[in-house]
C-alpha cells in the first residue's frame, strides 16, 4: 500500500471543481425484477448528466438480467472469472474514468439528490469516502423478519462511528484512494467493503456520514434474513484479521453469538432506526435473532472448514455424506 501525504491529499481536493465527475459502479446477479427500478432512479438524479457514467457490471447472471441492462443508456461490463460483488466492482472501478465513485447495490433505488448530497459531504467536510443513509422498504405484510433487517442491518452511522467503515450499499470515495489502498478483496462474498473502508480510515483517510444521500433498500423475509447472515459469518474472520481486532474482541465479538439479543437492545435499536411498531412483536424479533445469530455461526464454520480443507488439500468436490468422503 502506497502511503499518500496529507499535502498530495490537499492537492487533490483544491483540484474538485465545484461539481466533480462521478462514475457510479453497481454489481449485478440475476437482478432481472430490481435493475429497471435501480437504472430508472440512476437516470433521475439530479446531478449534471454530463458529469456522470452509469457502470453496471454483471457477475455471470444466467436471467434476462443483461438483456434488460441493454434497454438503457448506460455501461454494461461483465466479470465471469470471479464469482463476487466485489470482483464485479473491481472490474468497474478499473474502467471508470471519474474523480468520484459512487457505489450502490442492485436492489436498491437511490434518490434524485443522492450523488449531489454525497459529493457535497464529501468537499464541504474534507472527507476523502462518505457512507449515506440507507432507508429501508416494507412489504404489505411487514413482517417480524423485515422489522428486524430495518433495525439491525445497514446502518450506517452506527458503522462509521463504532467501526470506522460502512458498506457499498451506500458509499462514495475519491478515486485516488484505490490506487492507494489497493482495490476491494475479491476472495469474500461479505465482508471486503467493511474490509476496505476500515483499512483506508486507518491509512489516514477521512471517513465522512453523509445524512442527507439516501438510497432505499427493500427489507428482507426471513428465508433471505438468514441466508445473508451465513454468508456474513463466511467473511467475519477475515473482517477480524484485516481491520486487526484484538484477540480479546473477537472472543467477545464471537461468544456473543451464542446469545440472543438482549429485549431491551432491541427497542433502543429500533428507537434508534425511528421503527414506531417494533414493540409489538419484540418477541418474534428476539427469535429472529437468535436464529440469525445461529446462521451467522454456520457461516463461520463453514469459512473455518473451508480454510482447512485449502491447508489440507482436500479436493473441493469431495463431500462428506454418512460419515464417508465421496
Amino acid at each position: 500500500m502506497n502511503m499518500l501525504r496529507k499535502e498530495d491529499i490537499a492537492t487533490f481536493n483544491s483540484q474538485l471543481p465545484i461539481f466533480p465527475t462521478v462514475s457510479i459502479i453497481v454489481p449485478v446477479y440475476n437482478a432481472e425484477k430490481n435493475v429497471d427500478t435501480l437504472i430508472t432512479s440512476l437516470l433521475n438524479l439530479d446531478y449534471p448528466k454530463e458529469l456522470l457514467e452509469i457502470i453496471l457490471v454483471d457477475n455471470n447472471s444466467n436471467d434476462r438480467t443483461k438483456e434488460v441492462i441493454r434497454r438503457y443508456p448506460v455501461t454494461l461490463l461483465e466479470e465471469t472469472r470471479i464469482q463476487s460483488s466485489y470482483a464485479a466492482r473491481n472490474k468497474g472501478i478499473k474502467n471508470a474514468k471519474h474523480e468520484i465513485l459512487a457505489f450502490t447495490d442492485s436492489d436498491c433505488m437511490v434518490t434524485p439528490q443522492w450523488v449531489r448530497e454525497g459529493v457535497t459531504t464529501l468537499i464541504s467536510k474534507s472527507a476523502d469516502l462518505a457512507g449515506g443513509r440507507v432507508a429501508f422498504i416494507y412489504s404489505k405484510q411487514k413482517t417480524a423478519a423485515e422489522l428486524y433487517d430495518s433495525i439491525t442491518n445497514l446502518h450506517t452511522e452506527s458503522s462509521i462511528e463504532r467501526m470506522n467503515a460502512a458498506t457499498t450499499a451506500n458509499l462514495l470515495v475519491k478515486s485516488f484512494l484505490f490506487e492507494h489502498i489497493g482495490l476491494f478483496p475479491d476472495s469474500v462474498t461479505s465482508g471486503g467493503d467493511i474490509q476496505w473502508t476500515s483499512r483506508a480510515a486507518k491509512a489516514g483517510f477521512i471517513l465522512a456520514h453523509a445524512p442527507e444521500a439516501i438510497v432505499y433498500h427493500p427489507t428482507r423475509r426471513l428465508k433471505e434474513l438468514l441466508k445473508k447472515d451465513f454468508r456474513v459469518g463466511t467473511g467475519l474472520l477475515g473482517v477480524f484479521v484485516n481491520t486487526k481486532k484484538p484477540l480479546p474482541g473477537i472472543v467477545f465479538s464471537l461468544a456473543k453469538l451464542f446469545f440472543p439479543r438482549r429485549l431491551s437492545s432491541l427497542r433502543k435499536a429500533a428507537r434508534e432506526r425511528g421503527v414506531i411498531d417494533a414493540d409489538e412483536k419484540i418477541f418474534r424479533l428476539w427469535c429472529i435473532s437468535y436464529a440469525c445469530n445461529i446462521s451467522r455461526i454456520l457461516g463461520i464454520l463453514s469459512s473455518v472448514g473451508s480454510i482447512y480443507r485449502k491447508r489440507n488439500k482436500i479436493p473441493s468436490n469431495l463431500i462428506l455424506k454418512n460419515n464417508t468422503l465421496l
